[in-house]
């Protein structure tokens, strides 16, 4: 863990997210990412299950968003929610958007990046133990997620969105700021060679992959090669802020599959301009 901690928890009531310290004084930006505390859900669920296809009710998880968006200070009907499969589709999202996947069917069948400018769209993205990404680029006012899983940090998506907001949106990757949450740490994201072979193919010779030879295993640092991706693509290093926070460690904060096999809720990630 890194000496100055980059980020706090904010608890309202019973519900309780995270925030980043760079972006605390949200004067043009609001953002969080929800822990397990301050929902209705239950069991293996509970309580602030942010997924509609973990069995739970749909009551319950609808319950759980007006909380989040009245702990964040958000509108219900300005949530935008993505549609995760592991891929590196990034869209802009329009005011037309608001309340894909909540209020409305998802009309998209994969997109694990999401965009905009516009004020008053909240975006909104789902992990638990896949690296959350948040990109601001302040003097632009452009605000951006990504879903980065193994299949997302090694086809690095970060770095795809880097390049989309230089391409599309004339923004210089020098005045992007991305923050890094909290996701699976190196201490238990072990793999097999299967997965550790594309790792090695797109970040040769990083001291951040380690292969243990008593047990054929691989241990990889997904923080860390995200940050390579994104300093690649021009983002400075004093620009990311990484949480360091193992979701896999702190089970009892935070929804991890690996931890518990599959039977847990879902966190969600969250943006907002105003």
């Amino acid at each position: 863990m890194s000496e100055k901690i980059p980020y706090k928890f904010i608890t309202k009531g019973e519900l309780t997210y995270l925030t980043f310290n760079i972006w605390e004084s949200g004067e043009k930006m609001i953002h969080g990412f929800s822990t397990r505390f301050g929902g209705v859900s239950e069991g293996a669920l509970s309580s602030l299950n942010l997924g509609f296809n973990r069995g739970d009710k749909k009551e319950n998880v609808l319950e759980n968003y007006h909380r989040m968006s009245e702990a964040l200070g958000v509108t219900f009907d300005s949530l935008v929610l993505s549609n995760q499969v592991h891929e590196t589709e990034i869209v802009k999202v329009t005011e037309e958007d608001k309340g894909n996947g909540i209020l409305k069917l998802n009309k998209w069948e994969s997109m694990d990046g999401l965009y905009t400018n516009i004020p008053g769209i909240t975006l909104v993205t789902h992990y638990a133990d896949c690296v959350p990404l948040f990109f601001y680029a302040p003097e632009y006012d452009m605000i951006g997620m990504a879903h980065a899983g193994w299949r997302g940090t090694v086809q690095e998506i970060g770095k795809k969105m880097i390049e989309t907001w230089v391409r599309e949106e004339h923004i210089p990757a020098s005045s992007i700021q991305v923050a890094i949450g909290p996701s699976i740490g190196p201490c238990h994201f072990e793999v097999d060679e299967d997965v550790a072979r594309p790792f090695l193919n797109q970040f040769p010779n990083a001291a951040y992959i380690e292969y243990h030879e008593d047990k054929n295993k691989y241990n990889i640092d997904l923080w860390a090669c995200n940050k390579e991706s994104l300093m690649k693509a021009g983002v400075l290093e004093e620009h990311i802020i990484v949480s360091e926070i193992c979701t896999c460690c702190y089970d009892q904060f935070f929804f991890s599959h690996r931890k518990t096999k599959g039977h847990r809720g879902t966190l969600g990630a969250f943006m907002s301009l105003k």
